[in-house]
């Protein structure tokens, strides 16, 4: 009995990695953007979106440019989309509203300070939704 269960975990250990790899895109992001709560500079990332979690870790090449994000949903892709970040834009700010890998897509609650450039964008600053394309 102790070796039939020993051979089941050393299965499902085995089997863990195959199933829990990262999907992962990179890419140059040209503008400062808010993610979060936290302003990010603009510079190339490395994104990763793990899987069974709701999660998004953004990776700068500055020294402070990394957070981790909570999505408010994820879903599972075909493998045929490309990579790609979306923002909004108010004025001059630009705020992630969500990530796609070539196999999972998660998006990201709206923040208080993103609600606040929403109301106080002028008629002439219409809002506006920018998506960048990631290899």
């Amino acid at each position: 009995m102790k070796r039939f269960a020993l051979g089941i975990l050393a299965v499902v250990i085995l089997a863990l990695p195959a199933c829990a790899q990262p999907a992962t895109a990179a890419g140059d992001i040209p503008f400062a953007f808010v993610a979060g709560h936290t302003t990010m500079p603009a510079g190339h990332y490395v994104i990763t979106l793990s899987n069974g979690s709701y999660m998004a870790e953004f990776e700068g090449s500055e020294p402070h440019a990394h957070v981790l994000l909570n999505s408010v949903r994820a879903e599972v892709l075909s493998d045929s989309d490309q990579p790609r970040l979306t923002f909004n834009r108010y004025g001059n700010q630009y705020f992630l509203s969500a990530v796609s890998s070539a196999s999972k897509s998660c998006e990201f609650p709206v923040s208080r300070l993103e609600r606040e450039a929403k109301q106080s964008a002028s008629a002439a600053d219409a809002s506006q939704v920018i998506v960048l394309a990631m290899r």
